[in-house]
Formats: C-alpha cells, sequence, structure tokens
C-alpha cells in the first residue's frame, strides 16, 4: 500500500470515527436518531452505489465503515459490538 492511500485509509477511519461520536451523542437525547440516521446511510450507499459514474469505493467504504461504527457489524467478521459501547 502506498502512502497515498494509507494517507485515505487513515481519514476514512477517523472521518467514521468522527460520524459515530456525533450520532451516538445526539442518540443520547433523542433516541430515533441512530436509527433513522442509520436509514439515510443505507439510502446514500444505495444511491451511490446505483446512481453514480465513476469510482465510488472510496465514498463506499467510508460509508461503510461508519454503519460498522455504529452497528458493530462486519459483514467480514460478523457482529461485534459498536464503537465505544462498554
Amino acid at each position: 500500500m502506498d502512502e497515498k492511500h494509507r494517507e485515505l485509509q487513515q481519514i476514512k477511519a477517523g472521518v467514521s470515527v468522527l460520524a459515530a461520536c456525533v450520532v451516538q451523542t445526539i442518540n443520547e437525547s433523542d433516541t430515533t436518531f441512530q436509527d433513522r440516521f442509520l436509514l439515510k446511510l443505507r439510502d446514500a450507499y444505495i444511491e451511490l452505489r446505483d446512481n453514480s459514474d465513476g469510482d465510488v469505493t472510496q465514498q463506499l467504504e467510508l460509508l461503510s465503515w461508519t454503519r460498522q461504527h455504529l452497528t458493530g457489524f462486519s459483514p467480514i467478521t460478523g457482529q461485534g459490538k459498536p464503537f465505544l459501547e462498554p
């Protein structure tokens, strides 16, 4: 993996963690927020995947990582704990 790709991966990881923290914080005062966010995230993933010109792999990966942080589910490893959940 070259340096530019490694840097992009680190940025995407940071953005997905940041998004998960924001969603989890808002969900503390609005317990329906995370579920609504996950629905929007799914819709955004489908829209990008199905209706974009060019390569959107990086965007799809960012959305997928954000979902994984919030739900704990990984298509590779299965169900785990959500990010920052004890």
